[in-house]
């Protein structure tokens, strides 16, 4: 049996970001926002547990899980956890 630690490549006041190899995965605390950016790739996120305040260019819905979402290339977005959330992330 071979078992590997998952790298965190971040863990602040917000939570968590871990890489799982092609996709991240993101622990959030309620309250906290999340992206607020736009990037040079597509990604595609999947909400598996909770309920966010989703903005993608000048519109904002509320999503809960489970959902899945797709950022297009140099699209502004920003994420609010409403909720204690979890995210994974994969970006092509």
């Amino acid at each position: 049996m071979n078992i590997n630690k998952i790298e965190l490549v971040k863990s602040d006041e917000r939570g968590v970001i871990l890489n799982c190899g092609k996709s991240n995965f993101i622990a959030r605390r309620k309250g906290s926002v999340s992206a607020d950016h736009s990037h040079n790739e597509n990604e595609v996120i999947y909400l598996v547990k909770g309920e966010i305040e989703l903005t993608i260019a000048n519109e904002t819905q509320t999503v809960k899980s489970p959902s899945k979402f797709v950022i297009s290339p140099n699209v502004y977005h920003k994420l609010i956890a409403l909720t204690d959330i979890e995210l994974i992330i994969d970006r092509n």
